[in-house]
Protein backbone atom coordinates (compact mmCIF):
# COMPACT_ATOMS: atom_id res chain seq x y z
CA UNK A 1 0.00 0.00 0.00
CA UNK A 2 2.80 2.54 0.75
CA UNK A 3 3.86 2.55 -3.40
CA UNK A 4 0.38 2.57 -4.39
CA UNK A 5 -0.30 5.91 -2.53
CA UNK A 6 3.17 7.24 -2.44
CA UNK A 7 2.48 6.89 -6.60
CA UNK A 8 -1.00 8.22 -6.09
CA UNK A 9 -0.27 11.11 -4.60
CA UNK A 10 1.46 12.37 -7.52
CA UNK A 11 -1.77 12.86 -9.26
CA UNK A 12 -2.53 15.95 -7.47
CA UNK A 13 1.12 17.30 -7.90
CA UNK A 14 1.21 20.48 -9.85
CA UNK A 15 4.84 19.13 -11.68
CA UNK A 16 2.06 16.32 -13.21
CA UNK A 17 -1.09 18.91 -13.41
CA UNK A 18 0.33 21.68 -15.23
CA UNK A 19 1.66 20.34 -18.19
CA UNK A 20 -0.96 17.97 -18.28
CA UNK A 21 -3.75 21.12 -18.19
CA UNK A 22 -1.61 23.01 -21.37
CA UNK A 23 -1.73 19.98 -23.19
CA UNK A 24 -5.55 19.83 -22.48
CA UNK A 25 -6.33 23.24 -23.13
CA UNK A 26 -3.72 23.51 -26.51
CA UNK A 27 -6.17 20.65 -27.89
CA UNK A 28 -9.48 22.33 -26.94
CA UNK A 29 -8.22 25.86 -28.11
CA UNK A 30 -6.84 24.38 -31.41
CA UNK A 31 -10.14 22.99 -31.80
CA UNK A 32 -12.02 25.94 -31.00
CA UNK A 33 -13.37 25.21 -27.59
CA UNK A 34 -11.27 28.43 -26.05
CA UNK A 35 -13.99 28.46 -23.28
CA UNK A 36 -13.06 25.00 -22.16
CA UNK A 37 -9.62 25.37 -23.10
CA UNK A 38 -9.76 28.72 -20.22
CA UNK A 39 -11.72 25.96 -17.83
CA UNK A 40 -9.31 23.34 -17.87
CA UNK A 41 -6.26 26.07 -17.47
CA UNK A 42 -7.89 28.61 -15.53
CA UNK A 43 -9.67 26.04 -13.11
CA UNK A 44 -6.17 24.64 -12.50
CA UNK A 45 -4.71 27.95 -12.10
CA UNK A 46 -7.27 29.65 -10.06
CA UNK A 47 -7.12 26.37 -7.33
CA UNK A 48 -3.40 27.19 -7.37
CA UNK A 49 -3.54 30.72 -6.18
CA UNK A 50 -6.12 29.89 -4.29
CA UNK A 51 -5.54 27.57 -1.94
CA UNK A 52 -1.72 28.80 -1.45
CA UNK A 53 -3.28 32.02 0.22
CA UNK A 54 -5.37 29.90 2.37
CA UNK A 55 -2.47 27.99 3.54
CA UNK A 56 -1.04 31.62 4.75
CA UNK A 57 -4.46 32.67 5.77
CA UNK A 58 -4.81 29.92 7.96
CA UNK A 59 -1.55 28.64 8.98
CA UNK A 60 -2.13 25.63 10.07
CA UNK A 61 1.00 23.40 11.46
CA UNK A 62 1.19 19.84 9.49
CA UNK A 63 0.64 16.80 11.53
CA UNK A 64 3.27 16.01 13.87
CA UNK A 65 4.35 12.47 13.06
CA UNK A 66 7.27 10.32 13.40
CA UNK A 67 8.79 7.93 10.69
CA UNK A 68 7.12 9.24 7.60
CA UNK A 69 6.95 7.29 4.16
CA UNK A 70 7.57 10.52 2.62
CA UNK A 71 9.74 13.99 3.31
CA UNK A 72 6.83 16.61 5.04
CA UNK A 73 6.08 19.46 2.71
CA UNK A 74 7.58 22.51 4.09
CA UNK A 75 4.70 24.39 3.59
CA UNK A 76 1.47 24.83 6.32
CA UNK A 77 -1.08 22.19 6.26
CA UNK A 78 -4.65 23.29 5.71
CA UNK A 79 -6.15 23.23 2.75
CA UNK A 80 -4.32 20.06 0.96
CA UNK A 81 -2.90 21.53 -2.03
CA UNK A 82 -2.25 18.42 -3.92
CA UNK A 83 -6.47 17.76 -3.38
CA UNK A 84 -7.38 21.54 -4.36
CA UNK A 85 -5.46 20.98 -7.20
CA UNK A 86 -6.72 17.42 -8.59
CA UNK A 87 -10.20 18.24 -8.46
CA UNK A 88 -10.00 21.67 -10.02
CA UNK A 89 -8.24 20.04 -12.63
CA UNK A 90 -10.98 16.87 -12.34
CA UNK A 91 -13.86 18.93 -12.55
CA UNK A 92 -12.60 21.16 -15.13
CA UNK A 93 -11.71 18.46 -17.32
CA UNK A 94 -14.82 16.26 -16.67
CA UNK A 95 -16.89 19.34 -17.75
CA UNK A 96 -14.80 20.13 -20.54
CA UNK A 97 -14.69 16.50 -22.08
CA UNK A 98 -17.50 15.02 -21.38
CA UNK A 99 -19.52 17.60 -23.00
CA UNK A 100 -18.99 16.09 -26.89
CA UNK A 101 -19.12 12.60 -26.20
CA UNK A 102 -21.42 9.77 -25.76
CA UNK A 103 -23.40 9.59 -22.49
CA UNK A 104 -21.48 5.98 -21.84
CA UNK A 105 -18.08 7.92 -22.61
CA UNK A 106 -19.13 10.74 -20.33
CA UNK A 107 -19.43 8.36 -17.33
CA UNK A 108 -16.31 6.66 -17.70
CA UNK A 109 -14.69 10.48 -17.85
CA UNK A 110 -16.37 11.43 -14.77
CA UNK A 111 -16.08 7.88 -12.37
CA UNK A 112 -12.03 8.16 -13.35
CA UNK A 113 -11.62 11.69 -12.60
CA UNK A 114 -14.03 11.19 -9.58
CA UNK A 115 -11.70 8.64 -7.97
CA UNK A 116 -8.72 9.92 -8.41
CA UNK A 117 -9.57 12.68 -6.53
CA UNK A 118 -10.66 10.01 -4.08
CA UNK A 119 -7.12 8.61 -4.23
CA UNK A 120 -4.85 11.87 -4.32
CA UNK A 121 -7.37 12.93 -0.75
CA UNK A 122 -6.67 9.42 0.34
CA UNK A 123 -3.13 9.23 -0.47
CA UNK A 124 -2.49 12.21 1.99
CA UNK A 125 -4.48 11.39 4.65
CA UNK A 126 -2.02 7.58 4.65
CA UNK A 127 1.08 9.35 3.79
CA UNK A 128 0.07 11.50 7.21
CA UNK A 129 1.01 15.15 5.59
CA UNK A 130 -2.38 15.82 6.13
CA UNK A 131 -5.45 15.99 8.42
CA UNK A 132 -8.77 14.48 7.01
CA UNK A 133 -10.06 18.10 7.19
CA UNK A 134 -7.24 19.47 4.90
CA UNK A 135 -8.14 16.97 2.38
CA UNK A 136 -12.19 17.49 1.99
CA UNK A 137 -11.75 21.76 2.73
CA UNK A 138 -9.17 21.11 -0.49
CA UNK A 139 -11.78 19.06 -2.71
CA UNK A 140 -14.75 21.90 -1.91
CA UNK A 141 -12.36 24.49 -2.41
CA UNK A 142 -11.20 22.90 -5.67
CA UNK A 143 -14.90 22.25 -7.05
CA UNK A 144 -16.10 25.72 -5.73
CA UNK A 145 -13.26 27.71 -7.75
CA UNK A 146 -14.17 25.77 -10.79
CA UNK A 147 -17.43 25.81 -10.47
CA UNK A 148 -17.31 29.70 -10.29
CA UNK A 149 -15.16 30.27 -12.99
CA UNK A 150 -17.51 27.90 -15.01
CA UNK A 151 -20.36 30.22 -14.20
CA UNK A 152 -18.25 33.06 -15.47
CA UNK A 153 -17.50 31.94 -18.50
CA UNK A 154 -20.94 31.24 -19.56
CA UNK A 155 -21.94 34.62 -18.05
CA UNK A 156 -18.95 36.14 -20.47
CA UNK A 157 -20.32 33.64 -23.33
CA UNK A 158 -23.93 32.57 -23.14
CA UNK A 159 -23.58 29.72 -25.91
CA UNK A 160 -20.47 28.24 -23.71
Amino acid sequence: MNLFFKTATWAGSGLVLFPLALIIAGILWLRGRAADALLVSGGLLGAFILVHGFKRLFARPRPNVQDLLVSMPSDFSFPSAHTTQAAAFALACAMALSRHVSTTAGLLIWGCLGLTVLLVGISRVYLQVHYVSDVVAGAVLGAAWVLTLHRLLKWADPQF
